[in-house]
């Protein structure tokens, strides 16, 4: 009998072991599960889907940029350049009255914006809101050179009047046509497509004039030596930024054999891109490059 109620004691004591196992295994399975969970949370909420350039970088979210901010499309020209700023609908140019150019001229693009279906206009105009010499159509004439549009008038088909005055000479500036229909065409098309995808991009284009250059027309209006294109996305998730740098001259290279970073432009140029964004995040776009994320 005794024998036979140690074996029962045994058999209760395993059950009760077994039991515990059971438990610990079940909490144990459960607090794994939590774990999981709570990692791929915080993953999809805090990783970027864009891979960053360097681990040392750090990973600006669409939190940085809480709301639209006023202005983007602005740039501050350098002290002692001339420099009018003329606002209109579409874009906003600084213009260099002794260059008879653009020193800048900016714009937001949104995707809503590429949709639109305003006819192409084809007449260059003068500038009425430029104060003194404003180039003339006829400067270009027989010139060797396009008008090469800095605000394209394929960004402006949203509105009639966005059109129009994205042929004011102001908007214009002597290209190489191999360059106007080239690698500068192809990168205006990217632009678009960019701004479908990120819903609102900002676009900075210029002319980089040397001191001693030639110039064309009656107007004497001076011949760029190379162009910039700058294209900034801050409100997307992995805010970011890219530039070009093109020759005036024939360029069919692939788009990204001419980037370069927006510091690079503004050192350049000295003109002050992006100014009204915060600093951190101004630092960040102007002095990374993910190509990977615009597809080049």
């Amino acid at each position: 009998m005794a024998k036979k109620r140690r074996s029962t004691q045994k058999s209760k004591k395993k059950k009760r072991n077994n039991s515990k196992h059971i438990v610990r295994n079940t909490i144990t399975v459960i607090v794994i599960i939590v774990i999981i969970v709570v990692l791929l949370l915080y993953l999809r909420n805090n990783t970027s889907p864009l891979p960053l350039r360097s681990n040392n970088t750090p990973a600006y979210t669409s939190s940085a940029v809480e709301e639209h901010i006023a202005d983007l499309d602005m740039a501050r020209t350098p002290q002692g350049r001339r420099s009018q700023i003329i606002e209109h609908k579409g874009y906003t140019v600084s213009y260099n009255s002794q260059w008879r150019l653009p020193n800048w001229v900016a714009y937001e693009l949104t995707a809503e914006e590429t949709r639109g279906d305003a006819e192409r206009s084809n007449r260059f105009l003068v500038d009425p809101k430029v104060e003194g010499v404003c180039p003339r159509h006829n400067d270009y004439t027989r010139s060797g050179y396009d008008r090469g549009h800095m605000a394209p008038a394929a960004d402006m088909t949203w509105d009639k009047q966005a059109m129009r005055e994205s042929f004011y000479m102001s908007n214009i500036c002597p290209q190489v046509h191999g360059l106007n229909a080239g690698a500068w065409k192809q990168l205006e098309n990217k632009i678009r497509i960019w701004a479908r995808r990120d819903s609102a991009i900002i676009v900075v284009s210029g002319p980089i004039v040397k001191k001693s250059h030639p110039t064309i027309g009656r107007n004497r209006v001076a011949v760029p030596d190379y162009f910039y294109k700058i294209v900034a996305s801050p409100y997307v998730n992995q805010p970011r930024g890219i530039a070009f740098i093109f020759k005036n001259e024939v360029a069919k290279e692939p788009l990204y054999t001419y980037t370069v970073t927006i510091d690079s432009v503004e050192a350049l140029t000295g003109i002050d891109f992006l100014y009204n964004l915060p600093d951190s995040l101004e630092n960040y776009i102007e002095q990374n490059i993910d190509l990977q994320s615009w597809q080049l």
